[in-house]
């Protein structure tokens, strides 16, 4: 029965041998393999599955023991050398027939007796052997006197031998097996076998030794789990942070209290394992909490700054927010509440450091996307967002508000319309104008019953008959005319316009000037119920012109189409009367040919004002020219008047350019005017005759012109219409402008007689719309008559004369004469603008020009 037990005993003994040489060959290859082989992918392969089995197996048998514990002891000497002999030995032992069982001690025979007999022996035996080896070893052979001590069982005289040796590695391995593993541990540091002596060390749980050891090896993470295990958690985090493991240093930094040095550490964590939480909310989720302890750790270590950039830069906007308000940086603050979404509490930032537009426009994006449009339009007006402000309004029918911020934008056409809408009249007109919409302009300024307004606007408009009619309704006849002539010949209501300037000039007595508009209104077309009124209106100007036979002749075309047309028929027989009485009548007189003091020699021509003759002056014996002035002057004593005051100015002139008028008076019943008798042509005769002049010569004769209308100007008197057939050229060459102060005599006198004064060639724009002229329109009509020298024709020689002069450009006299010195060619240009303003100013002006100018 015993025999049966301790059979069955040594079996299991052999097996749990067995089991424990495998493990020992394994982890022994396994520590070689890492220590000397971790290059190959396979042993990476290897070391990871050990790893992920240590990670499972170890918190089993201890939370303290971590994978690199395992492996640092593995691949540490002299355990890496040791584990794999040990097991293959084990192993064979196992396997032995009979080997791995257990038995008493004894001798051979298995006599006690014998047993304590071999063991006298072998005191006497290491008595010999120790002073053999002392005595190999006082030769110097300190090292073979050693293992002669071993093989003795002398282990401590072997370690003092290997000491004495300095072979610390071999006295290592002896106290190793005399389970003295401090001092074995002692000894491998010293052989310079730190990661053995971290082994013992730590086998010992000497952890702070254990560590230290495991620095000199360079094993830093393994001396970073002993120094944790050691509560050095400094020195800790000061290897796991060498040997790159930034999160395990952050954990030992924070335990000591190390903020920053923790936070830094996180953030390098951060940026390593930022891209992987792209796209996997769980790691994104984790991600953000390790940059909220970063940013809480800086915080703590005072570094406010670090911990707002570390948050902001990897995306906690809020917390970065909250950071920088709290540290009254409150523009960052609110640059990333906007960031992090929080739009009320970034405008109330924005708002905190005086930037209400911004916050503004924060809050009215905020109110818009929350369908509050009203108020998000109010917040758009507060940023001065204008047009989006008004859209909103617009879009929730507040056009009075819209209204006001798209004018405030500039959009004039949506201020107006929305004006309009807003029953705002006058704003929408004026926003209608200044958009250009004239006529949409003049529609609001009629319902807001402003006719001079709406007069304006449809002028602008290109709707200038309808200007016209409601300038003259409201008694504005200056505006009208203004308005009617720009309509031009080749329009559809240029007949309209002249038969309404027309009846303003009959009102006026400015008779030809009617007379003018009314043919152009009629043309050369038969009468009939279109142009009636124009025509009756014609034939009423005839009338009051003493035209007789042209009022007749109208009269009769009224009635063949009307019988009854308003009083034609009353109007005709007083004009039959007027012209058989006129017909009846004897010719004008003239001035005797034998008495008198001025004694007729011979007509020299006929003008707009009366015949002009040759005479003797018998009293200051000299020939003059005699001007005799028509019959009608008498019916209008003031103009008579007028035209002796005025004679008597002009004969106050007294310049060699201006041809003297002597006297003015009457005899034999008829007035007359005397002047200076000149012996040449006029410019007009010789243009005709000879053509263009050539530009010296127009200088020459320009700036004599120009001597005689500074003179005439400085003594305030104004010709009216300078013209080359009002100048005479002298046989000794002298330019002299005649008929000073008639023009104006004309212009009073005119509407009492059947002269019509002049031509409207010359006409200035202000002359020929009948306002107010001054010198500058002489120098118009002096610019006129320069063109004409230059090119041998006039700037406007048909069509409707005066619309042009008031609204058409002039053609550039060197188009029609390129050979023309730029210098007169601007000067021409200059005198001819139709403002007053921009021409000259002064006859002198133009003549320092003309005799600067390079020929």
């Amino acid at each position: 029965m015993r025999g049966t037990t301790v059979g069955a005993l040594r079996g299991i003994g052999k097996t749990l041998v067995a089991i424990v040489g495998v493990l020992l060959t394994c982890a022994g290859a396994t520590g070689l393999a890492f220590a000397y082989f971790l290059d190959s992918p396979a042993v990476l392969a290897l070391r990871d599955g050990v790893v992920a089995i240590l990670q499972r197996a170890l918190p089993l048998v201890s939370h303290n023991l971590m994978p690199g514990h395992v492996i640092g002891w593995l691949t540490a000497a002299p355990w890496r050398f040791l584990l794999a002999p040990a097991g293959i030995v084990t192993l064979g032992v196992a396997l032995l027939p009979g080997g791995g069982g257990f038995s008493v001690a004894a001798g051979d025979d298995g006599d006690p007796r014998s047993a304590g007999k071999a063991t006298r022996e072998d005191k006497r035996g290491q008595k010999k052997g120790r002073a053999e080896a002392a005595r190999i070893a006082k030769k110097g052979n300190p090292a073979e006197a050693a293992e002669l001590c071993i093989a003795i069982g002398l282990l401590d005289d072997a370690a003092r031998y290997f000491l004495a040796a300095e072979m610390y590695e071999r006295a290592a391995e002896i106290r190793h097996d005399q389970n003295r593993f401090v001092e074995s541990a002692e000894l491998y540091a010293k052989a310079g076998k730190p990661d053995s002596a971290g082994a013992i060390y730590a086998q010992q749980e000497k952890w702070d030794l254990s560590a230290e050891a495991y620095v000199v090896a360079g094993n830093l993470s393994v001396a970073a789990e002993m120094f944790e295990k050691a509560g050095n958690d400094r020195r800790a985090a000061q290897c796991y942070r060498k040997c790159d493991f930034p999160r395990y240093a952050a954990k030992a930094y924070i335990r000591c209290e190390e903020w920053l040095l923790a936070a830094e550490c996180l953030e390098q964590v951060i940026l390593e394992e930022g891209r992987g939480a792209q796209g996997d909310a769980q790691k994104h989720t984790e991600h953000m909490k390790l940059v909220r302890m970063a940013g809480n750790l800086y915080e703590r270590g005072g570094r406010m700054d670090r911990a707002l950039d570390v948050l902001a830069k990897h995306g906690a906007y809020l917390p970065a927010a909250e950071l920088a308000e709290k540290s009254g940086k409150l523009e960052r603050a609110a640059e990333l509440y906007l960031e992090g979404r929080d739009p009320a509490r970034a405008a109330k930032a924005f708002e905190a450091v005086g930037q209400g537009e911004r916050a503004a426009r924060i809050l009215a994006d905020l109110h818009r996307d929350r369908g509050n449009p009203e108020e998000a339009a109010r917040q758009f007006e507060r940023a001065g967002e204008w047009m989006e402000a008004g859209d909103l309004y617009r879009s929730v029918e507040r056009f009075d508000k819209a209204a006001e911020c798209y004018e405030r934008f500039g959009d004039a056409a949506l201020a107006a319309e929305m004006f309009a809408l807003a029953g705002n009249r006058e704003r929408a007109a004026a926003n209608y104008e200044r958009s250009g919409r004239y006529s949409e302009a003049a529609e609001m300024f009629a319902l807001a019953g402003d006719s001079a307004r709406e007069a304006d606007l449809l002028d602008k408009a290109g709707e200038n008959l309808r200007a016209g009619r409601l300038h003259l309704e409201a008694g504005r006849v200056e505006e009208a005319i203004g308005a009617l002539q720009k309509v031009g010949a080749d329009h559809a209501e240029f007949a309209s316009a002249a038969a309404l300037l027309g009846r303003i000039f009959r009102d006026r007595k400015q008779y030809p000037l009617a007379i003018a508009k009314l043919r152009e209104a009629v043309s050369q077309g038969e009468v009939d119920r279109s142009n009636l009124e124009a025509c009756f209106c014609l034939a009423t100007v005839y009338e009051a012109n003493g035209d007789w036979r042209e009022a007749v002749d109208l009269y009769e075309k009224v009635l063949a189409v009307d019988y009854t047309y308003e009083d034609t028929a009353d109007r005709l027989e007083r004009a039959r009367a007027q012209l058989a009485a006129q017909a009846a009548a004897p010719a004008p007189a003239a001035p005797s040919t034998t008495s008198g003091r001025y004694l007729i020699r011979g007509t020299l021509g006929r003008g707009g004002m009366g015949i002009v003759y040759k005479a003797d002056d018998t009293v200051l014996d000299r020939t003059v020219a005699l001007k005799v002035l028509p019959e009608s002057l008498k019916e209008s004593p003031q103009a008579l008047k007028n035209f002796l005051r005025e004679a008597k100015s002009a004969a106050q002139l007294n310049h060699p350019n201006i041809v003297t008028v002597y006297d003015a008076g009457e005899q034999d019943g008829v007035y007359y005017i005397a002047m200076e008798y000149v012996d040449g042509n006029t410019l007009k005769d010789i243009i005709k005759r000879r053509g263009k002049i050539a530009p010296r010569g127009i200088v020459h004769v320009a700036s004599q012109m120009c001597e005689a209308l500074a003179y005439a100007h400085e003594k305030k008197i104004v010709h009216r219409d300078v013209k080359t057939a009002n100048t005479m050229w002298t046989k000794d060459r002298k330019a002299k402008i005649m008929d000073f102060g008639l023009a104006k005599m004309i212009e009073e006198v005119r509407n009492h007689t059947t002269v019509v004064s002049g031509t409207p060639f010359y006409m200035s724009p202000e002359q020929a719309i009948g306002k107010h002229v001054d010198e500058r329109s002489d120098l118009y009509s002096l610019g006129v008559s320069v063109f004409e020298m230059a090119t041998g024709t006039l700037p406007f020689t048909e069509g409707n004369l005066p619309y042009h002069h008031v609204h058409t450009p002039p053609p550039s006299a060197r188009e029609l004469e390129p050979e023309l010195p730029e210098a007169l060619a601007a000067m021409i240009d200059r005198c001819l603008r139709k403002d007053p303003a921009e021409r000259y100013q002064s006859a002198r002006e133009i003549l320092a020009e003309l005799r600067a100018a390079p020929l």
